[in-house]
């Protein structure tokens, strides 16, 4: 086999595992697949148990979101503050959020999991999950952790 066969063999077969490997990553997930991951962290309907952010309380309600900013996101942040007062739920709110207490990259990646969530991400008596509903805050609350 002269050297011009054998770089197209090699090309064709290069191009062949690119293929098989862009495939497995861009297929979709498994339902299966899709519930083991949520159950690591958070599923659409549970708060997560994290790490607290330096200086957060382990009870109360405490919202992670963006000051004086215009995005869909902020906004219902505010419409979820809203409903908390509506309620007589107290929180408190914070742009800020820094973890120095981490002790495992299985922490941190949980802790990554849910605060890249979309806003506001929420901590309710020590467990958080990003942009719940004012009625799953309400309930978390109301469990009493």
């Amino acid at each position: 086999m002269n050297l011009g066969k054998l770089l197209a063999l090699l090309a064709v077969v290069g191009l062949a595992m690119a293929g098989v490997v862009a495939w497995d990553v861009m297929k979709p997930k498994s339902s299966a697949q899709g519930a083991e991951a949520g159950d690591r962290v958070s599923s659409s309907s549970t708060f997560a148990e994290i790490p607290l952010p330096d200086g957060v309380p382990a009870r109360g309600v405490v919202v992670f979101t963006p000051e004086n900013c215009p995005s869909e996101a902020a906004q219902r942040a505010r419409r979820l503050m809203g409903r908390l007062s509506d309620h007589n739920v107290p929180y408190s709110q914070t742009s800020h959020a820094e973890f120095s207490n981490l002790t495992s990259q299985e922490q941190a990646d949980r802790v990554t999991e849910v605060m890249n969530g979309p806003i506001p991400i929420v901590y309710v008596n020590g467990r958080a999950k990003a942009n719940p509903t004012p009625e799953e805050v309400i309930a978390e609350y109301g469990r009493g952790g």
